[in-house]
């Protein structure tokens, strides 16, 4: 999807000053508020729709934008916190500690290394400046690897295998299910305790033989995870946690 984001704006919703970026895209055909941990308030514009719109926007849902913002902790924009050797991140539901090094001379590639309660990178002297890029990248991958080999081992259970497995940014859903057989899932699940992660590939893994969540869907989910609720109530509970 082609798509272009204006710079940061500044607005009054409530009576207080609010933060959003507007983003236009060729696919849209309505314009979208949300509010997300991670971007704060974005509206989807469609490509060819006036600015003047936003505003409008603005007004007609202000109460909820106001009550959201101020839940989400957004109100100004997304909370970021330097990262530096001694920051706590968490990998598969343990904090570790961040230790920061610089690459040998004549090395470009990060290297990592997670062993017990710690993360060693030895990053490029830019990186080690704000490292967060690059221990997103490499958080990205971890949690594909992760993902994929445990959908391979989960889905006998259910019976039926998916036809791609896709891992990236999710901002509303930890995971979901496509009506031609594809899962998606959002890759801070590897910042998730390994059984809240393997919950949700069970959820979407039993979506493929029931598309809804009638009955027959629930009796799947609570043979092939009896624990399901506990862990689903874990990521409602956590889920501002798993940022760093």
């Amino acid at each position: 999807m082609a798509r272009a984001e204006e710079p940061a704006e500044i607005t009054l919703i409530g009576g207080r000053p609010a933060r959003y970026r507007v983003r236009r895209s060729d696919r849209a055909r309505r314009l979208t508020l949300r509010v997300t941990h991670d971007e704060g308030l974005v509206v989807v514009l469609p490509r060819r729709w006036a600015l003047a719109e936003v505003g409008r926007a603005f007004e007609l849902h202000a109460r909820w934008l106001d009550r959201t913002l101020d839940r989400y902790g957004v109100r100004l924009g997304p909370p970021r916190r330097g990262l530096a050797t001694g920051s706590v991140v968490p990998i598969r539901g343990e904090p570790r500690r961040l230790v920061l090094s610089p690459l040998p001379e004549g090395s470009r590639r990060a290297r990592w290394e997670l062993r017990d309660d710690v993360l060693e990178a030895s990053l490029p002297a830019a990186a080690l400046l704000e490292p967060r890029p690059a221990l997103e990248r490499w958080l990205r991958g971890l949690a594909r690897e992760t993902i994929v080999a445990r959908v391979g081992e989960l889905w006998p259970r259910v019976g039926v295998a998916p036809r791609r497995v896709i891992v990236g940014e999710r901002l509303t859903r930890w995971g979901s299910c496509s009506e031609q057989g594809s899962l998606s899932f959002s890759w801070r699940l590897i910042l998730a305790p390994p059984a809240v992660l393997d919950a949700i590939v069970c959820h979407e893994l039993c979506h493929l033989s029931h598309f809804d969540h009638g009955p027959g869907f629930r009796a799947l989910l609570r043979r092939v995870c009896a624990d399901y609720d506990a862990h689903s109530a874990w990521l409602r509970t956590h889920a501002n946690e798993l940022r760093f």
